[in-house]
């Protein structure tokens, strides 16, 4: 596989408006500062979101969605059980929508609702006026719900009742405590993101695939101790550090929510086609461009192509779900693959034919010195390269790789492998024409 790109073989300048907006991309700080609840960021009592684009209709929702949003009706305690959660939400008697048009990310087949956790990502930037609440004068902000662990996950579209009783724990005790160990954390400093991407990159993540290398280190963040003190802070109980610990996709959320906060940094620049939201429902794959904020330009989400577990052969998955396609849309994911030989060698043949060249197509910008991932390719190459652009794809005349979960489609099997979802210029090409 060939290197990211290096000064001699960057992509030529995007035309003005793109310019501008990837220079706003560029200088993107995404830090960890805290954690809230979708209550409070959205102020709704009776709302469930979704990843991808919104549904035109509740009654369309594939199964492995329908199961989640249903479970967390119980989980709220609308409903006394599935069946009960299901009706609720295909009548429309719960409303549904997409969570990153309250950005807020969720992976796969997942669910968010009032009740649960959410981490909160800042951008510690650069200000710029256009692209800043001037009613609150705040730093934008981005959320992402918490990663479950690999047992029992929303994530995965199963009807399993046990995912309600480990989410009122996960957003529960072990929340409250996360926020705890947080807070002491920050006494150290900001818990910047980029810097630990780039570390994990180091380490063979590509950070979205592959995120074992970020999860440990964001546990060891947790754990250092704060400014002036000889110990580390709040701790976790034993119940929680294993949970921890044993979540090695923990990081996810943290750079979905950071990958979503760095490309919304060009929402609202006029005629400007730089992605900036892109993820899948199940039923169909959407993205949004900088210059038509809230628009979303959708596509069939066809199954990721990956190889099915020996224990699931003959099962079919699901069409492309999750908002973690953000992660790849920036540059890391499908676009990083240089940095993880392990997921490389694991995809294999479900690759398309150019996966070592497109990066050097799509990508368009460094990120600034010292604020972002600029850790070396495996094979020595030059630092990290972000951001593309509607128009750079039908330039190329071929569009980001997705690494995802492939969601076994009848909402019964959970997760039956990964694979790769190759987006489909046609989509692009659309998008910029507007």
């Amino acid at each position: 596989m060939t290197t990211t790109p290096d000064t001699t073989t960057a992509p030529a300048p995007a035309p003005d408006a793109d310019q501008r907006a990837f220079e706003l991309l560029a200088r993107c700080r995404p830090a960890w500062t805290g954690m809230t609840t979708v209550r409070e960021v959205l102020g709704e009592e009776r709302l469930l979101l979704h990843a991808g684009p919104p549904f035109s209709d509740p009654a369309t929702i594939p199964a492995p969605v329908l199961n989640s949003l249903a479970l967390a009706c119980v989980f709220e305690g609308w409903a006394d059980g599935i069946e009960e959660g299901r009706r609720l939400v295909v009548s429309g008697e719960v409303p549904v929508g997409a969570a990153q048009d309250h950005d807020i990310v969720v992976p796969l087949a997942g669910a968010v609702s009032p009740s649960m956790a959410l981490h909160v990502v800042h951008d510690l930037g650069p200000s710029d006026d256009t692209h800043t609440d001037t009613a609150t004068g705040s730093r934008r902000v981005r959320y992402a719900v918490l990663n479950e662990g690999q047992e029992y996950a929303l994530r995965l579209g199963t009807s399993d009742l046990r995912i309600v009783a480990h989410h009122r724990w996960l957003n529960g005790a072990f929340a409250e405590e996360l926020t705890a160990a947080l807070a002491a954390a920050l006494e150290a400093g900001p818990v910047e993101l980029y810097p630990l991407m780039s570390a994990a990159l180091a380490e063979g993540d590509e950070c979205h695939s592959r995120t074992l290398a970020g999860s440990r280190l964001v546990a060891a963040r947790l754990r250092e101790p704060a400014s002036g003190t000889a110990s580390p802070g709040p701790g976790l109980s034993e119940r929680s550090t294993a949970f921890l610990d044993g979540a090695g996709a923990f990081a996810l959320n943290l750079w979905m929510a950071a990958a979503s906060l760095t490309l919304g940094a060009a929402e609202g620049v006029a005629d400007a086609t730089l992605i900036t939201r892109a993820g899948g429902n199940g039923k169909e794959f959407g993205v949004q461009l900088a210059g038509t904020p809230g628009r979303w330009f959708t596509t069939p989400a066809t199954p990721p192509r990956g190889s099915v577990e020996p224990a699931h052969e003959g099962r079919r998955a699901l069409g492309a779900v999750g908002d973690s396609a953000v992660v790849d849309v920036l540059g890391f994911g499908g676009q990083a693959l240089e940095y993880a030989p392990t997921v490389r060698a694991a995809l294999g043949e479900h690759l398309p034919e150019d996966a070592a060249d497109r990066p050097a197509r799509l990508l368009a910008r460094p990120f600034a010195a010292g604020t972002g991932p600029a850790a070396p390719c495996a094979s020595g190459g030059a630092g990290k390269y972000i951001g593309t652009s509607a128009a750079r794809i039908t330039a190329a005349g071929t569009g980001p790789m997705v690494l995802l979960g492939m969601i076994e489609e009848t909402g019964t099997h959970g997760r039956i492998g990964g694979g790769v979802f190759d987006t489909p210029v046609s989509l692009f090409q659309e998008a910029a024409a507007g």
